[in-house]
């Protein structure tokens, strides 16, 4: 294997989470970590406050070989989960670098997880697990067995609605992928980009990053390697990447003009905990490809695309985003409002152009987000 030069990707299991992994739920499985102390260190994995610098902080079991490509950022992980007799997608990481001891102690203090125990402890399938409170203090500890990955923010994405895979996902020889918590399958890019569909958006730096790279075959079993030949990043590109017009205007972009900061999901974080602290209603996230939907009292339902910008660099980001918002409210919701967010105030030209398309534009504003309506 090559993992300083090449990436690999696996799915990984974890457990079902009854609270869409914000925070521990009593989870009920037999053997292993959780069975054993009545948590799971991945019900955490959807909790948007474990952010750290710029990159989004998680956990899974793991193993040497995906320690090797972690330590140079060059592991992806698709988390599966079972329920009941279907396994689900619920979560993906690219670019993951495992948390040195120095980066987990920063973390673990920036995150408080000591205070954490408190909320375990509630828990009854963690009280029967231990003798006593200090009994559950001295293995919980600083929380920092938590926390093995991170990843940039931008290549970390968790599905609300988990997604549920086939019978045979990938081969028919193959009912589900792996389920031990304790093991991985490893995957091809292109196999990836099957599982997920249309799941993520087209343009989302999470599948470039699957379409981009060069993979290392080695890390495949040599059965499934045997199946049939990989794809090139370019064949990649071809049978999964967005239209060749829409591509010419992503390099264009990508090349010419701006490299995009902060990250996608830092905004996304931004605009939801706003729209929770106003009010809105009927709050969704990465649904059907609509980075946010909701229902403000006064205007009705409204869809929003989200672009992340720097002062002084919206305009291909908004003209990029007219075209997605316009085709998700003709195609998914034609009742709702279109509104565009961006990471910067717009222009004056850009605000002019999005009132002829009756397009309402919102950006942040310290903590708050100041909105051109139509």
């Amino acid at each position: 294997m090559e993992p300083k030069l090449k990436c690999a990707l696996a799915t990984k299991p974890v457990l079902w989470s009854t609270n869409g992994y914000t925070g521990p739920c009593g989870p009920k499985v037999v053997g292993g970590f959780v069975s054993k102390y009545g948590y799971g260190a991945e019900e955490w994995n959807n909790d948007d406050d474990r952010v750290w610098k710029d990159y989004r902080v998680f956990h899974t079991e793991t193993s040497g070989k995906l320690d090797a490509f972690a330590e140079f950022a060059h592991l992806g992980l698709i988390m599966t989960a079972m329920h009941g007799d279907v396994q689900y997608i619920v979560g993906i990481a690219c670019g993951i670098s495992y948390n040195t001891d120095a980066e987990t102690s920063a973390i673990a203090k920036h995150l408080k997880l000591r205070s954490i125990g408190k909320e375990i402890w509630k828990q009854e399938s963690v009280r029967a697990n231990f003798k006593d409170r200090a009994a559950f203090d001295a293995n919980w500890g600083t929380g920092q067995h938590t926390i093995r990955w991170k990843c940039p923010i931008q290549l970390y994405h968790w599905f609300d609605e988990p997604l549920a895979l086939p019978k045979h996902p990938l081969r028919e020889d193959k009912l589900v992928l792996a389920k031990m918590h304790g093991g991985y399958q490893a995957i091809r890019p292109e196999d990836g980009l099957k599982l997920l569909g249309d799941a993520l958006p087209l343009d989302h730096p999470i599948r470039e990053w699957l379409i981009n790279n060069d993979f290392d075959e080695a890390f495949i079993n040599p059965k499934d390697r045997k199946q049939s030949k990989p794809l090139t990043p370019k064949q990649r590109g071809e049978r999964f990447s967005v239209p060749a017009a829409m591509s010419a205007y992503k390099r264009y972009l990508r090349e010419r003009i701006i490299n995009i900061d902060p990250a996608h999901a830092e905004l996304e974080r931004k605009f939801r905990t706003f729209l929770a602290r106003e009010g809105m209603r009927d709050l969704e996230k990465n649904s059907k490809g609509i980075d946010a939907a909701f229902t403000c009292p006064t205007r009705g339902a409204i869809i929003a695309e989200l672009k992340p910008t720097k002062d002084g660099e919206t305009r291909f980001a908004v003209r990029m985003a007219v075209g997605q918002i316009l085709e998700y409210r003709h195609f998914v919701r034609p009742e709702a409002k279109p509104l565009i967010v961006l990471g910067s105030p717009p222009s004056t030209d850009d605000l002019s152009f999005l009132r002829t398309l009756d397009i309402a534009c919102g950006w942040p504003s310290d903590d708050k987000f100041d909105f051109a309506w139509v």
